[in-house]
């Protein structure tokens, strides 16, 4: 694929971004290793632009804020969970009316993420209710450094695009919101009431396939992200059994490093597969990560995780069609 000198440079932030983030992550043993990674895909592939100071220390501010929010409930209504339950499915509630409103999506989506993984830890370890919230804050600051960096490096820009119009419903933000928090909180409820710590990062990537739902693009474009979702999955499961016939620093960067410059080629072009780019490449860091980090390549159990991948995206998509199928849409105008 030909490349212009500025989506050359765009691939190669996204390549060395993505990849300098997880393997520091991995040197200094943090866990979950693929935070700051998935942030950093989130930024990259939302933001064609260098980030302004005034932009990187909102985002700061946002995630800390849904991190800190987040651990509070889980705290203080840790004892009565309908409560709880409720209070979150609000927030989660004006998350997405914030971001079907218009502005940027990445605020909103970072309280969702919050929202949807802290209160499982917080219920079931409450001695590591603190990690997590932790956690994320610690993977933006990485992943906003790392963004600064390879932007000093790789400088060009790509134009800017003249903006789709956006799609026209007859019914209102509010009502859409409604929508999609009636399909992120049954999965929500299984986590809580089940404690299911363990594929928090299937929570995590689904909320992420939630996020950039678009079922204006039509069936095809759902079928791809659920695709994307577990081709994403099995590319983790791969390159995890890779790394293990020579499990070193040098190998995992050059091995991480190849792939996301295949992704960073993709997403730089942009169009409307960037999503389904953006939630693959996510989807696979967090597989890889959490392979590497159970150091297991038992098959059966990475078939499980690879099923609770599909079956988690494959819900989600198929009740937010359902939802936004029986959305009425407004007469043409003459």
């Amino acid at each position: 694929m030909k490349q212009d000198r500025a989506q050359w440079h765009a691939t190669l932030r996204f390549a060395v971004g993505v990849t300098v983030a997880f393997v520091a992550c991995e040197l200094l043993r943090w866990s979950p290793s693929f935070l700051a990674a998935a942030l950093t895909v989130a930024l990259l592939g939302n933001l064609p632009v260098r980030l302004s100071p005034k932009l990187a220390i909102g985002l700061l501010i946002s995630i800390s804020f849904a991190a800190l929010l987040a651990f509070l409930l889980s705290v203080w209504f840790r004892d009565t969970p309908v409560i709880l339950f409720g209070l979150l499915g609000l927030c989660v509630l004006l998350a997405y009316h914030k971001m079907l409103g218009g502005g940027s999506p990445l605020p909103p989506l970072l309280m969702l993420i919050c929202l949807a993984v802290i209160p499982v830890i917080a219920l079931t370890a409450p001695p590591y209710a603190h990690v997590l919230p932790l956690a994320l804050v610690r993977g933006m600051l990485v992943a906003l450094a790392v963004i600064a960096l390879v932007w000093i490096v790789w400088p060009e820009p790509i134009p800017p695009k003249p903006p789709a119009p956006p799609p026209v419903l007859a019914a209102s933000p509010l009502s859409l919101a409604l929508r999609a928090t009636a399909v992120i909180l049954p999965l929500m409820l299984v986590y809580l009431l089940f404690g299911l710590v363990d594929v928090l990062p299937v929570m995590i990537a689904t909320v992420m396939l939630v996020a950039n739902f678009d079922p204006g693009r039509g069936r095809l474009h759902a079928l791809g992200m659920v695709a994307g979702n577990f081709v994403g999955g099995l590319m983790g499961f791969l390159m995890h059994a890779v790394l293990l016939t020579t499990p070193n620093v040098p190998f995992l960067a050059t091995l991480l490093f190849v792939v996301t410059l295949a992704f960073g080629a993709r997403i730089a072009v942009g169009g409307s597969l960037l999503p389904v780019y953006v939630i693959t490449c996510n989807a696979m860091l967090i597989i890889f990560g959490q392979a590497i980090a159970e150091g297991s390549s038992s098959l059966s159990l990475w078939l499980v995780r690879l099923f609770q991948f599909s079956v988690a995206g494959a819900f989600a998509v198929v009740m937010m069609g359902f939802a936004w199928h029986r959305v009425p849409r407004p007469a043409a105008s003459a």
